[in-house]
């Protein structure tokens, strides 16, 4: 990561901006050598569609350019957007009134505004309450930094409800690095009578705490009903291999809990329903009465 500017006073020419939601304390940056003129090439900002993708500053994570208006208008088809940064380095300052970050709830600058950043703390994790998310990026004549990286992702993707009597899911991103600040649900719902058994493909998650022992900060969780106050069937973390879980009812809840820093490459797995006699057969090399068998050991072993 380029380390962050040598710091200085920046004297003011007028008020700070107004209604700011958010502000970093005033600590400027000192000017660079004068950016490059922000060419037709450097265009920033355009419409973005899907379940996950990432979004950066001009440049990043060289110096963003001065005098930038960058936007990005994210449309999810799941559901309500979320947008977690991964990194962030801007010029400071009471009110956010040189360079910032501004967040609005909808498709445009008109809709309700979620949040204006500037400095070089990570805006917090932000989730739209519509379908849309517009990122607004602006700096000013003067003082540059590093810019931002950030992901976002749609309720699609981090909250499903799984009601098929097999299936496969991942984390967000998988293979590559989930982002940070998730908190992720799958939920297996299945006909009452049914019992669910996962079987872990693959899983590496942020490492147990050296002081704990613990899954402190990223962490794979399995509860045995619909809810995170069901019992608890197992949590996991770093490098762990998990034997097979089986629910004691219909229904399965996993849930995915990142904190803000180390991502990894997250988790893959299968599942099947059955009644109690079909699961206990389902172990890793004894093949599974119909309708489990052949589609269980090509998804057991599909890496």
């Amino acid at each position: 990561m380029p380390p962050a500017p040598t710091t200085t006073s920046r004297s003011t020419t007028g008020p700070p901006a107004t209604g700011a939601t958010s502000w970093a304390p005033s600590v400027a940056t000192a000017p660079r050598r004068p950016s490059p003129p922000f060419c037709v090439s450097d265009a920033c900002g355009r419409q973005l569609t899907g379940l996950s993708g990432e979004i950066t500053s001009p440049r990043y994570p060289e110096s963003y350019p001065n005098d930038a208006e960058c936007r990005w208008s994210i449309g999810a088809a799941g559901g309500p957007v979320t947008l977690v940064f991964a990194d962030f380095q801007m010029e400071g300052g009471q009110g956010c009134g040189f360079d910032y970050v501004a967040l609005f709830d909808g498709p445009t600058a008109s809709a309700p505004r979620l949040g204006r950043y500037c400095g070089s703390a990570r805006p917090p994790r932000t989730v739209s309450s519509t379908q849309h998310l517009l990122v607004l990026f602006k700096s000013d004549f003067n003082i540059v930094g590093r810019g931002f990286k950030a992901h976002f992702y749609s309720a699609g993707e981090c909250q499903e409800v799984y009601t098929a009597i097999k299936g496969n899911f991942s984390s967000p991103q998988y293979p590559n690095f989930y982002p940070n600040n998730l908190q992720c649900q799958w939920s297996i719902q299945l006909p009452p009578g049914y019992r669910i058994k996962i079987f872990f493909l693959d899983l590496e998650l942020e490492a147990r705490s050296s002081l704990t022992g613990g899954c402190d900060y990223d962490r794979l969780s399995a509860f045995d009903g619909g809810a995170e106050n069901a019992s608890l069937l197992g949590t996991w973390c770093g490098h762990d291999s998990p034997v097979p879980v089986t629910s004691r009812g219909h229904r399965l809840l996993l849930v995915l809990r990142t904190d803000r820093s180390t991502a990894k490459r997250g988790f893959s797995l299968a599942y099947v329903g059955g009644h109690g006699q079909q699961l206990g057969c389902c172990l890793d090399l004894v093949p599974c009465p119909s309708p489990f068998q052949g589609w269980f050991i090509r998804s057991r072993f599909a890496r």
